[in-house]
């Protein structure tokens, strides 16, 4: 799910959004209807926009003590599986096979990337981040192509290697961090428990973060663990 977001995560206008994008909302119809005050931070954005080495994305990402209490660093990294995985999932309905598998295609690889995998407890929660960096600038209407699909198939099924999780979307309030942020809550259900995940997917320049929230079983949101995680992450690359 997260690689999706890394490889295609509403254009930019003259100035970012106040807020992120989210499904059925694009970020410039975010920033317009909001009437709370601006939460969205000066930051440098050649800095956390700049080409990243695999070196300089692995120091950017958050330490625990900055997390709220009860927050460890997972060792297994659990949330980012850097595996080969050649199998193909069949996706219901069908409208959304092609509609889900052009957000899954990465055009480009990143030339450098970092994640980590953060826990609150043997069963979670959970949080992780990620940052990819590429070669080129990642384009303006990256996002937007996610959320759209997103808005298109709110609910789909997908089946592979003979387990089917039904997937459903919502939208997810979330400030802007930089060029522009997409934002968005997923529940996953299988034969065995739910799941729910908080994602949030940051583009600045060469980079794109990723940063989510997993709840197993009948967890509640993210509240504000996430907003913190993401707000490191874009200090640490400012920092340089």
């Amino acid at each position: 799910m997260a690689a999706a977001v890394v490889g295609l995560v509403a254009g930019c206008g003259e100035s970012p959004p106040e807020r992120a994008g989210t499904v059925n909302e694009s970020s410039a119809a975010s920033q317009e209807s909001d009437s709370q005050e601006a939460e969205t931070e000066d930051v440098k954005l050649d800095a956390v926009g700049r080409r990243l080495t695999t070196a300089e994305a692995e120091s950017a990402l958050p330490q625990v003590s900055s997390l709220p209490t009860g927050w460890s660093v997972d060792p297994e990294n659990s949330l980012n599986d850097d595996s080969d995985d050649d199998s193909k999932a069949t996706i219901e309905p069908e409208k959304c096979q092609d509609i889900i598998g052009d957000v899954d295609d990465k055009n480009d690889e990143p030339t450098g990337e970092a994640s980590r995998t953060y826990s609150a407890g043997m069963l979670g929660p959970f949080m992780s981040v990620e940052i990819s960096s590429f070669a080129k600038e990642v384009p303006d209407d990256s996002f937007s192509k996610v959320l759209d699909a997103l808005s298109k198939c709110p609910e789909y099924t997908s089946t592979e290697d003979g387990e089917a999780t039904t997937f459903k979307t919502s939208s997810l309030s979330f400030p802007n961090l930089d060029e522009e942020t997409a934002a968005f809550r997923m529940s996953a259900t299988t034969a065995e428990m739910p799941v729910g995940v908080d994602m949030v997917a940051v583009r600045a320049g060469h980079n794109v973060l990723t940063i989510s929230y997993t709840t197993i079983g009948a967890g509640g949101g993210s509240g504000d663990a996430l907003e913190k995680l993401a707000r490191a992450t874009v200090a640490n690359l400012e920092k340089g």
